[in-house]
């Protein structure tokens, strides 16, 4: 299982082998930071259009996105309405909080995180053993020896 966290100001680099084998991501965005939001944004999109263009994925990677220091809210720039609104356009999960008063909402945040995670995880098992036993029959049924009856 493999999770990877974002935050705006220091993702510096390319994305694309992590589009390619995380199981989720944590994004992680700043209120009263108006350009942490717009990042946050197109991290979303390029995931999702990662997964549906390139990687046929059976499951999609768990993504929960978080914005931060809920504690500033006097001098917010993005409201609470647009946070939701593009977790659920993205199929994202989304909370608000402030993580330097919210230690214990954090943890909460990453263990619900990681039981998507898991969840995703045996619905990808379930869904390769089926498939696996029907190809198998499928295989077995074409080049499987046939007796002769005498």
């Amino acid at each position: 299982m493999c999770l990877v966290y974002f935050q705006p100001q220091k993702a510096k680099f390319s994305l694309t082998s992590e589009l390619q084998w995380a199981n989720g991501f944590v994004i992680v965005y700043d209120i009263s930071d108006r350009s942490s939001f717009a990042f946050a944004k197109a991290l979303i999109y390029r995931i999702r259009e990662s997964q549906t263009s390139h990687c046929k994925r059976a499951v999609e990677s768990a993504v929960l996105l978080i914005g931060n220091k809920q504690d500033l809210c006097h001098v917010r720039e993005v409201g609470w309405e647009e946070g939701q609104k593009l977790a659920l356009d993205n199929r994202c999960q989304f909370c608000e909080l402030s993580a330097a008063e919210q230690s214990l909402e954090v943890e909460m945040m990453f263990i619900r995180i990681i039981k998507d995670i898991l969840t995703n995880f045996k619905l990808k098992e379930k869904r390769r053993s089926s498939g696996s036993k029907s190809m198998a029959k499928l295989i077995n049924n074409v080049f499987g020896k046939r007796r002769k009856s005498v």
